[in-house]
């Protein structure tokens, strides 16, 4: 395990020391940078932009650069410790969480919720045989207006 994670349990939340255990035991070094991003991710409610954690981290005095921040980030996701989320403003989002998993965004307010049987397994199937393609991923991104929108909307 890490000594640096080690010196440094007793001062983190415990969503915090599970992911960089997590980080450790893949190989990855357990650094101030990484934890501080981990600080911000398990902090911030829901998705969140790169952007949104670095604010985070700025209001915190501790930001390790956005360089660091997306390197982080980049990393977690390759990790599958979380999801990439793809917006209409052409801004990605994260939320913690691998797997296989999709998303219905609402446009107004940004709120996600996951949803896990697409339902495409079918189609998917059709398209490996017409086209000889092995499909071996998929992303499924709803976009709309959540109850609370819709509420509201006028």
């Amino acid at each position: 395990m890490s000594r640096f994670l080690d010196a440094r349990r007793h001062m983190l939340p415990p969503a915090v020391t599970i992911l960089a255990e997590q980080l450790a035991a893949t190989g990855y070094k357990v650094t101030q940078p990484r934890l501080a991003v981990l600080k911000a991710i398990t902090s911030l409610p829901g998705a969140f932009s790169v952007q949104e954690v670095e604010q985070w981290l700025v209001e915190r005095g501790e930001s390790p650069g956005i360089a660091s921040i997306f390197r982080s980030i980049r990393l977690l996701c390759d990790l599958g410790i979380l999801q990439r989320i793809h917006g209409l403003d052409e801004c990605h989002r994260y939320c913690l969480g691998g797997g296989h998993t999709h998303h219905l965004v609402c446009t107004r307010c940004g709120v996600i919720e996951r949803f896990d049987n697409c339902g495409i397994q079918g189609v998917i199937s059709t398209l490996e045989q017409s086209t000889g393609y092995h499909i071996t991923n998929h992303v499924v991104e709803l976009f709309g207006l959540c109850p609370q929108c819709m509420g509201t909307a006028s």
